[in-house]
């Protein structure tokens, strides 16, 4: 194993020990909420990093998680093969976007995937036969016992499994495809890469991944309204969370998520109604003086610094 490996292990075994240390159910709903962020962050990464797609409609694939969790058990089907019910309809729903909103490009891409998570939201609002609209759904539990420590314990494995399955595609021609297509998706196409399919298949990815972590988000509220989890500060806050880390990296998303949670719930309890103020100045610092995110900034300069400090190589003269 390399160390990175080893490092990433300890850190999976220190996760899953944390509730035997932590009695706290607030600091482990806190928890819960980091991890399932950074596993969202991973998914949104996908596509918004790797394959340099900005999406900023993910919560459609969010509450498709949510909601195919909450009407497959109306419908008699037990709670957790009703998960799958919601990856299903989030990969759907990934399809018929992504068929539309690929053919399009930068802030207009952005534009769309906005427009379809907000077709989605409204359509939840007013199916109030099947939605329960703005009253909203109730949704079963997926644990029992220990609720708030089982649901952590998902979220880190959710996490982990986003982890494993970036560090799959980054190290498959698959992921490479995708790097092309971020860095110049017209010499991709001259090349031979079916840009299109490619993308797609990120998508389907990510939403399945995210659609998950909707299922689990609901699951622990157990209720929902349209607007928590089709509403645009999920989509927002998912790709905050991946931009501040740094997008392109493993690490970056885990990162984000680490800093923006916990200064969020630091800032909320400390300065009440001006931690919005203090949160949105964090955001702005960091865009304005670390623009490839704090992960992205150090791998940067890291590699700037072995670069300089590697001697010029010394031609062969006699192998010439």
């Amino acid at each position: 194993m390399t160390r990175s490996h080893a490092l990433a292990a300890a850190a999976f075994a220190g996760a899953l020990l944390v509730p035997f240390v932590v009695r706290s159910d607030y600091t482990l709903q806190v928890l819960f909420r980091l991890f399932l962020f950074s596993a969202l962050g991973l998914a949104w990464n996908l596509v918004g990093g790797y394959a340099g797609q900005l999406s900023l409609g993910h919560s459609a694939y969010f509450g498709a998680g949510a909601y195919g969790l909450a009407l497959s058990t109306r419908l008699g089907l037990p709670a957790w093969p009703s998960v799958g019910v919601g990856i299903l309809v989030a990969m759907l729903f990934a399809l018929v976007i992504g068929g539309v909103s690929f053919r399009l490009r930068g802030p207009y891409f952005a534009l769309a995937t906005i427009a379809c998570a907000e077709i989605l939201r409204l359509s939840a609002k007013n199916l109030t036969g099947l939605t329960g609209g703005d009253v909203g759904a109730a949704v079963p539990a997926l644990f029992s016992g220990q609720v708030v420590r089982s649901f952590y314990w998902s979220a880190v494995l959710l996490a982990s499994l986003a982890a494993a399955a970036t560090l799959a595609v980054t190290r498959s021609r698959f992921g490479y495809y995708l790097m092309a297509i971020r860095e110049d998706e017209d010499t991709a196409l001259s090349v031979g890469i079916d840009t299109a399919k490619t993308k797609l298949a990120a998508l389907l990815i990510s939403a399945a991944l995210t659609a998950v972590a909707g299922s689990l988000y609901a699951s622990l509220f157990l209720y929902i309204v349209p607007d928590q989890v089709f509403g645009l500060d999920i989509s927002n806050e998912v790709a905050i969370v991946a931009m501040l880390g740094g997008v392109g990296t493993i690490a970056g998303p885990i990162v984000g998520a680490l800093i923006l949670e916990t200064a969020s719930e630091l800032f909320k309890n400390v300065f009440l109604e001006a931690h919005l103020l203090i949160y949105g100045g964090l955001l702005v610092f960091v865009v304005l003086f670390l623009p490839d995110g704090i992960v992205g900034t150090i791998v940067r300069r890291r590699t700037l610094a072995r670069r300089r400090a590697k001697p010029p190589r010394a031609p062969d003269h006699a192998a010439a």
